[in-house]
């Protein structure tokens, strides 16, 4: 029952769209675009999520970003919360085992990787966040660095991304015109390459959110790289900067691999486009096989 996190997308995309190694914008003014995104949130109506599974209308727009699917406990699960739940209240936390911890983690949608000393810190900090620590710890004003174009894993981050009221589940896209924004506060705690188009997606893990539709803390949310950077994302300071520049060379390398692996797969795909009859010639000469297998044996006689 774990929730999968390597989601995968669909949409075509440019070599240039997926290329993490944009430049910085010049004019991206931090402590301005942070009071802005403050200003303009809208706090005013709640607008129930609507799910279209039908096909993408005009109006349909691609998502910042896509929430992870929340799985239901079964009603053995839910008994075992229960008495989960009062351990967790009264502590320690460190009593509960692991699978008691998943438990808990699945009923709030969380993560469900990692050992036991992980899942037990991921409970203990999303009791901190849910008792209002989240913005107290992570506040607006300490992401001042501009990361566009260079996110890692690692990463503490705050970008506002707009809400919509419907999502179209097959075509992965909104639809009509956002009803909101909200700013998203949250730590990258995985990035992935798509198999078939090499698109660069991380893992965000809400600390929190505030605006249209608020996330839930710790909620994992999938975002594309080329949406996270065009949201004109801020960073955290890290402590050891040097640290964090190896992580992303070591980033940048896997994504040149990436786009290699792609080109060379295209590149397949037409040679093997390029040999293959067409339907015209298979129509012009239908039996040409069978009339070649019946000479064959008369050559041989001769």
């Amino acid at each position: 029952m774990d929730i999968c996190e390597d989601q995968r997308f669909g949409e075509s995309e440019t070599d240039a769209e997926y290329s993490d190694d944009s430049q910085e914008d010049p004019n991206f003014d931090v402590l301005e675009e942070t009071r802005l995104a403050f200003s303009n949130l809208s706090f005013k109506r709640k607008i129930k999520t609507r799910v279209v599974k039908g096909p993408a209308g005009k109006e349909d727009q691609e998502s910042d970003g896509i929430e992870m699917v929340v799985l239901e406990l079964d009603e053995k699960e839910q008994k075992s919360y229960e008495t989960i739940k009062k351990i967790v209240e009264v502590g320690p936390v460190e009593r509960l085992k692991v699978e008691e911890c998943k438990i808990y983690l699945r009923k709030h949608g969380l993560r469900l990787s990692g050992n036991k000393e992980t899942l037990i810190q991921r409970i203990k900090e999303h009791i901190d966040i849910v008792n209002g620590d989240g913005e107290k710890k992570y506040p607006a004003s300490s992401f001042v660095l501009n990361c566009k174009g260079d996110a890692c894993m690692g990463d503490i981050v705050m970008f506002e991304q707009n809400v919509y009221e419907a999502f179209n589940i097959a075509s992965r896209s909104a639809n009509g015109p956002p009803c909101g924004t909200r700013v998203v506060a949250g730590r990258i705690v995985k990035e992935s390459y798509g198999a078939a188009k090499q698109q660069h997606t991380f893992t965000i893990e809400v600390l929190w959110s505030k605006g249209e539709k608020p996330l839930p803390p710790l909620h994992p949310l999938l975002i594309k790289g080329r949406n996270l950077y065009r949201l004109k994302t801020m960073r955290q300071k890290w402590e050891d900067e040097g640290e964090r520049q190896k992580i992303l060379s070591e980033k940048h390398a896997r994504g040149g691999v990436a786009r290699l692996n792609r080109e060379a797969r295209i590149q397949q795909k037409e040679m093997r486009t390029m040999h293959k009859p067409t339907r015209a010639a298979r129509n012009e000469h239908p039996n040409r096989k069978q009339e070649e297998e019946r000479r064959e044996p008369l050559k041989l006689l001769n």
